[in-house]
């Protein structure tokens, strides 16, 4: 079926005199642009996150360099000189669900805002979506930045999900809590034991945890036009093949019962050996028919001992949580978690980007 061409297409916005805009390969990019890079989004992520270290160029490398097969990410970059000042990205996840969103990351250093920059960036991604045959842009805000909620409502997105990120000090984390969790959640869950997995997954496992992960489409997605998500045990086995290349290291907590060594709930803690400082809380899920049992306290509490010894650097714990995931939320907050700040993923039409772009060309 041939595309409709953009309507931006003919006209698309320019950047200013003595900038330039060019595309970039995040799987062939050079050290010398990873460098380049890394120095723009760590300017990017102190604006959120004022007190984070740096992103090293080659933590980000490996991240870029090794994405999983069924991930295709067209990028761009704005320079002044050699300085990267703006850049974006469009992530177009070949799974067989969800293949309507393009996942959108744009970004435009403070000083050089207001000059064009991200309308010039969003033709790009937009076009790329357009010719992808997707239909819905996903993009984010920060409230720490409140120029980015103001360009995407200029754009006409409208919010679909609004999240507390929620950090945790270690320094007054209360261990007697943590082995309470514990003592609480195997009387409670008998019947089950927990497994802790680092490095590479079990292979007799891989299949069973990869469906066992299908379990977070139950958490609440607000007015998202999402679809629920699964991979393949082949695309998963990708995905992981991506973590190990990343350089980052985790600690999995898998809640197992024992009669049938069904998995039935795990809870992920990584960071990256360049950055140990930050410990990333990622997805928690319990199945539903062993909910209420203090699995889900047992599993945070065992990965988070454990990480603790594997890495005593760590200063914190930084998780995200939908502000309607009461449950998850009300556990955070009975380990010690505190709001840090909060984010936003926006919904734009690829339809009403083009609109709007054409628009802002006309004026």
């Amino acid at each position: 079926m041939p595309h409709t061409p953009l309507s931006t297409a003919v006209h698309p916005p320019r950047v200013p005199a003595g900038l330039h805009l060019e595309p970039y390969d995040p799987r062939t990019a050079p050290d010398a642009f990873m460098t380049a890079l890394a120095a723009f989004q760590t300017a990017q992520l102190h604006e959120r996150q004022p007190d984070d270290p740096a992103i090293q160029p080659g933590q980000l490398a490996a991240q870029l360099r090794h994405l999983p097969p069924f991930v295709t990410l067209p990028g761009w970059v704005v320079r002044d000189g050699a300085r990267v000042v703006a850049e974006a990205n469009v992530a177009l996840v070949n799974l067989d669900q969800n293949r309507h969103l393009a996942q959108v990351g744009l970004g435009v250093l403070a000083s050089y805002r207001r000059q064009g920059l991200g309308r010039a960036l969003l033709a790009q991604v937009t076009e790329a979506a357009h010719e992808a045959d997707r239909r819905l842009l996903l993009l984010s805000s920060h409230a720490r930045v409140p120029a980015g909620e103001a360009a995407l409502r200029r754009a006409g997105a409208t919010p679909g999900l609004s999240a507390q990120v929620n950090q945790l000090a270690l320094t007054e984390v209360s261990h007697e809590r943590l082995a309470q969790w514990a003592t609480q959640g195997q009387a409670r869950a008998q019947g089950h034991r927990l497994d802790l997995w680092e490095a590479e997954l079990p292979g007799a496992d891989l299949a069973a945890f990869a469906e066992l992960t299908q379990v977070m489409n139950d958490q609440p997605l607000g007015d998202l036009d999402v679809e629920d998500s699964a991979m393949s045990t082949e695309q998963f086995r990708e995905a992981e093949a991506h973590f190990q290349a990343s350089g980052r290291q985790r600690v999995l907590a898998v809640a197992r019962r024992t009669a049938d060594h069904r998995l039935v709930g795990f809870t992920e803690l990584t960071w990256h050996p360049a950055r140990p400082a930050i410990l990333a809380q990622g997805a928690t899920g319990v199945r539903p028919e062993a909910r209420g049992l203090g699995l889900g306290r047992w599993l945070k509490a065992a990965a988070l001992q454990r990480a603790l010894a594997r890495n005593p650097e760590a200063r914190f714990v930084r998780t995200e949580n939908a502000d309607t995931n009461a449950a998850m939320r009300r556990i955070n907050e009975e380990l010690g978690f505190r709001p840090y700040s909060t984010t936003t993923l926006w919904q734009l039409e690829v339809a009403q980007a083009q609109t709007y772009l054409a628009g802002a060309a006309a004026r």
